[in-house]
């Protein structure tokens, strides 16, 4: 199925940014690595996980950052969640001041390398704030007394694989393992990460101190213990640099690193078993009457409250919210709400009717009311041919339409409709404090 969160993503790119392109290079390659590539988490890994450490903070991408190590010739290998120990706090940060070239300085408003050191200091203190105390860090003057030295390379970044990489890190040997811990599920580890480098430069000449700051956030993200890259395109952690105009973390960034840190290191995520493992063949679409959560999920922010299957994982957003069945990265139907500033249906469709329906084959669409309100629905074919999204537009009447985009796989469209059928008539809509 197709990205939920980058879904909602490119939607919001397209409201911002009309004709421009979202993405603009590849921000690091893959960490390179000796492990074979046969091996893709799925829920039913996060799900044994999850039993184990039922406090996990969720939506996270925790399967992500392991760190993939020989076990034995039985085990196959470890993922093993691998950080920097409480006791190197605060991490030493040695900053390489750069001396930019007069080929890469416009002559008409040069840059002050100052100003991308103090794009790397914000880099720093956005970890510092989001992090919980975990995570702190020192600036030192000299690189002989420092645990990372961050170098800023005053050159055009190069490519890779076709991409260019803004930021590079060694992952050789960054993980190393001791021993097994007798007392418990766990590894006794070793973690570091001497160096990084981030590039100032593209074939348009120097990027803007903003734009190093997101690299510098995402590359010190993976000098924090992730191994690898988030699955999700609204992360600041996932592999392509969106042009952002505040470089920020995600929910699920911070999710994802404040449970590393929670959890003991050298936490064992799981085993690759020797030869991989067999494809995982997913859930089987739900059976019998929907069942919803007796507490309704409750935005007073925007104004509605909606009741939600058993057991999906939900999410605020910034303009509603999101319920999934499975996991952000691995799930199979979603509920979404969405509530937009428009005063009528038609108004809304002229902007956005046009993205909603060249999603694919438009299979219905109709006038009706949801909530005691007037409302247009239509049942679309994504361009798959594999899923299929349920979209049910309601007018509300103060200026505002809410979108609420119900998508599965189209296999089971007949076993989800009546959870999406219920979960939408427990919707309620209200103007003003409640």
């Amino acid at each position: 199925m197709k990205s939920l969160l980058g879904s909602v993503l490119l939607l919001a790119v397209m409201v911002l940014f009309p004709g421009c392109a979202a993405i603009r290079t590849a921000i690091d390659p893959e960490p390179p690595t000796t492990a074979p590539r046969d091996y893709w988490p799925s829920r039913r890994d996060y799900a044994a996980f999850h039993s184990a450490h039922p406090d996990l903070i969720e939506p996270n991408y925790l399967p992500f950052m392991a760190h993939r190590l020989p076990a034995d010739g039985l085990r196959g290998d470890y993922l093993v969640l691998c950080r920097w120990p409480a006791s190197a706090m605060p991490l030493k940060l040695y900053i390489d001041s750069p001396a930019i070239p007069e080929s890469l300085q416009d002559e008409f408003d040069p840059v002050d390398p100052a100003e991308f050191v103090a794009a790397v200091d914000a880099a720093i203190a956005k970890w510092e704030g989001e992090l919980e105390g975990f995570v702190t860090f020192e600036r030192v003057s000299d690189p002989e007394f420092a645990d990372i030295e961050l170098v800023l390379v005053a050159e055009q970044a190069p490519e890779d694989r076709d991409r260019r990489k803004l930021g590079e890190i060694s992952f050789s040997d960054a993980c190393q393992v001791e021993r097994p811990d007798p007392d418990s599920d766990r590894l006794i580890v070793r973690f570091q990460v001497e160096s990084l480098r981030v590039y100032l430069a593209d074939p348009f000449g120097l990027l803007s101190p903003g734009q190093v700051e997101s690299i510098a956030l995402h590359e010190i993200g993976h000098a924090l213990g992730m191994r690898s890259h988030s699955p999700i395109p609204a992360d600041l952690m996932y592999k392509i640099m969106r042009d952002r105009a505040v470089p920020r973390l995600s929910h699920q960034d911070v999710n994802s690193f404040v449970s590393l840190y929670r959890l003991e290191n050298g936490t064992i995520f799981g085993y690759v078993p020797p030869g991989g493992r067999d494809a995982d063949p997913g859930p089987l679409p739900p059976k019998g009457p929907p069942v919803l959560s007796l507490a309704p999920y409750v935005d007073s922010r925007l104004g509605f409250d909606v009741h939600l299957p058993v057991g999906w994982m939900r999410m605020e957003t910034a303009q509603g919210m999101v319920a999934i069945d499975g996991v952000t990265w691995d799930y199979t139907a979603s509920f979404q709400v969405i509530v937009h500033r428009y005063p009528t249906l038609e108004s809304y469709l002229s902007r956005f009717g046009a993205y909603h329906l060249s999603t694919g084959e438009v299979i219905t669409t109709d006038f009706t009311q949801v909530a005691g309100k007037r409302a247009f629905r239509a049942v679309v074919l994504n361009l798959d041919g594999r899923s299929a999204d349920q979209i049910t537009l309601i007018e509300v009447g103060d200026g505002r339409v809410i979108a609420v985009i119900a998508d599965c796989p189209l296999e089971s469209l007949n076993a989800y409709r009546v959870w999406f059928e219920a979960a939408l008539a427990s919707l309620e809509i209200w103007s003003g404090p409640r």
